[in-house]
């Protein structure tokens, strides 16, 4: 279940396929709330949170994991750069993950609104209505997903770059538990 050094084992390959769809899934709702008439919007929204909130251990968890556990060391050789960027992208998309995280429940919360999810279970806001800390939470919010957006871009760059030009096993690492994949 673990990490190994050649590859990932089960447990890094579902937390990182939850939390991709889930963020996925998120980001779309998120920007269908911003463009959607008044009536829709509020319902838009309400579902996002609820799959944020709901999803909020998973999304952790990977955070978490991550942290614990490590990463699997690079199999090929490549440019400073792109090693560089290789270690990096991953760091950042957590990194906006964790901003969003924190910022969207503080947000919610510090309009003076409890967080509902699914109509089931209701989080009373902690806080109540504080403008000012919502307004930071907002802009907080809004550079989460601007971050999440271009490092998943930049992370999206990479799986092809390693599958078109490579034509390594780096994608079949997040595909299957670890085993040891050879280079090419």
């Amino acid at each position: 279940m673990k990490d190994t050094e050649n590859g990932y084992g089960g447990v890094s390959i579902l937390l990182h396929w939850l939390a991709a769809i889930t963020m996925i899934a998120l980001f779309l709702l998120g920007q269908a709330a911003e463009d959607a008439a008044d009536s829709k919007r509020k319902t838009l929204l309400g579902l996002h949170i609820s799959i944020a909130i709901s999803m909020y251990l998973i999304l952790v968890g990977r955070i978490g994991w991550r942290l614990y556990n490590g990463r699997p060391r690079v199999l090929i050789e490549q440019s400073q750069p792109l090693t560089l960027l290789a270690q990096w992208v991953p760091i950042i998309l957590l990194a906006g993950l964790a901003l969003m995280l924190l910022s969207g429940p503080i947000m919610v919360w510090s309009k003076g609104y409890s967080i509902n999810v699914f109509g089931m279970i209701n989080l009373p806001s902690p806080l109540g209505k504080m403008e000012t800390l919502h307004e930071v939470m907002e802009a907080l919010h809004k550079v989460g997903a601007k971050i999440l957006f271009f490092s998943f871009i930049l992370h999206m760059l990479g799986v092809l770059k390693h599958l078109i030009i490579d034509r390594d096993n780096t994608l079949k690492r997040m595909l299957a538990p670890s085993k040891k994949f050879s280079e090419k």
